[in-house]
């Protein structure tokens, strides 16, 4: 079965609505939620969830309260989405935290590309929890194939260099190419549009991964909006 990834930004657009939100996605068919902590810079993050980032920043909220009822809320793995930069000199301490609340894996984007040098470092001390890690295009062939075995419940793919912003590229191609690199699921995101996720599907990933399409839904409906999208989503899954 292909797998549907869905990211939501911790505690947005409210605590109240976030709940309902996490509930509808299991309901709706999500296998696998990405939760993103608000950074104080969201370098590889597009215009959409900047500014989730920053609504919920403005909020003040408790991230670990959140992160606790989410875990209470849904019984579908959780991957906790940040940026190394955050918590470089308090990592340890991070990792505890995501462990001792129940998180499945952490994702940090930035990790293989301003921290590739030390990934390895990184990826021990977090063993407990357990690294999905996040490559791109951009990255060597060789580095994909190492690591691609060492994530925990997938290889995050971003065919673009920032989400939500449809930059020009063939996703058919680039899914093909490193489908032969990847001893992992493959799970495809990263500014993927609608239009590209059968494509992709079929030309070997094992998965998608959907944020700032669903950032929008929230802001034009809500609840109602995002299970709409997310049985839309399914469909053209299950469908390919």
């Amino acid at each position: 079965m292909k797998l549907l990834t869905a990211y939501f930004t911790l505690g947005y657009p409210s605590p109240s609505m976030f709940t309902k939100l996490l509930k509808a996605a299991e309901d709706s068919g999500v296998d696998i939620v990405e939760l993103g902590i608000p950074p104080r810079f969201a370098k590889y993050d597009g215009p959409l969830i900047r500014r989730s980032y920053e609504h919920v920043n403005r909020l003040g909220m408790d991230h670990w309260q959140l992160l606790k009822e989410a875990r209470r809320s849904i019984s579908i793995p959780i991957v906790v989405l940040t940026y190394l930069e955050e918590w470089v000199k308090n990592f340890t301490s991070f990792v505890d935290k995501v462990h001792e609340i129940g998180v499945d894996s952490i994702l940090l984007p930035d990790l293989l590309i301003d921290y590739v040098d030390v990934f390895e470092e990184y990826f021990e001390n977090a063993k407990r929890v357990g690294l999905t890690l996040f490559t791109s295009p951009s990255m060597p062939d060789k580095l994909i194939m190492r690591v691609s075995s060492l994530s925990k419940l997938f290889l995050y793919y971003g065919i673009r260099p920032t989400t939500g912003v449809p930059i020009p590229v063939d996703p058919t191609t680039l899914v093909r190419r490193i489908r032969s690199l990847v001893k992992n699921k493959l799970i495809v995101g990263f500014g993927l549009s609608l239009n590209d996720i059968a494509d992709v599907l079929k030309a070997g990933a094992d998965g998608i991964a959907v944020g700032s399409v669903l950032i929008q839904a929230i802001n034009d409906g809500g609840v109602e909006s995002v299970t709409k999208l997310l049985k839309e989503l399914r469909g053209v899954i299950d469908g390919v």
